[in-house]
């Protein structure tokens, strides 16, 4: 089992929610969270205004976290400017 935290501009919100729920039972959402990546700073300031939000997907089979993966690296060809990251950790167990 892996836990994946998507991390996400807020503009495709609707489109990894979607993918997500195409492969996941269910998930976690954050919003409206800040940081600074590998585009620009969401850190909801006059500046800086943008914001993230972070999808967190308990995920069993490892053919379900490659198919949200390929869905997220096709969705980051077509929205170029917003910013979408996954980090796939081990999970030991669900309680």
């Amino acid at each position: 089992m892996v836990m994946l935290f998507i991390v996400y501009h807020n503009a495709v919100d609707e489109e990894v929610v979607e993918i997500t729920k195409k492969y996941a039972k269910g998930y976690t959402k954050f919003v409206g969270v800040l940081g600074e990546g590998n585009k620009e700073p969401q850190l909801g300031t006059h500046i800086w205004g943008g914001l993230n939000n972070c999808l967190m997907v308990a995920i069993e089979d490892n053919k379900m976290k490659d198919a949200i993966a390929s869905d997220i690296a096709s969705l980051k060809v077509k929205f170029k400017d917003a910013g979408v990251s996954i980090f796939v950790m081990p999970l030991k167990e669900m309680l």
